[in-house]
């Protein structure tokens, strides 16, 4: 029998994202790093980002953001991104500010890199 493995992600309220956040989702694959998706942010448009995760570290610091399949109750399967203590932080190519979020779940054609 393969044990189960689990991605807890505890987001303390914090200036990347203020709301902060804990789930917890059971993982399907293995991690792998990611760099750019497509982030569609709920209002028609799909912007392309590079993505980090963020970390605490000297109150804001960009560190490796990751991507794993986990079962989802709505969607079945989706793939996770999750990064640092502090969530991950997108930066849209396009100029924009760069923002935050505590997590994203996304299909796999969202992410490029």
């Amino acid at each position: 029998m393969v044990a189960r493995r689990f991605v807890n992600l505890f987001i303390d309220p914090n200036p990347n994202c203020p709301e902060g956040c804990s789930q917890r989702f059971q993982a399907t694959s293995e991690p792998r790093s990611v760099r750019r998706i497509r982030y569609s942010p709920g209002d028609g448009t799909t912007l392309e980002c590079e993505i980090v995760g963020w970390s605490s570290a000297g109150g804001g610091a960009s560190c490796p953001a990751f991507s794993v399949r986990v079962e989802d109750s709505g969607a079945g399967v989706a793939t996770l991104l999750y990064g640092g203590d502090w969530g991950l932080r997108l930066v849209p190519r396009d100029g924009r500010p760069p923002f935050g979020e505590p997590y994203l779940l996304v299909d796999d054609e969202a992410i490029l890199e």
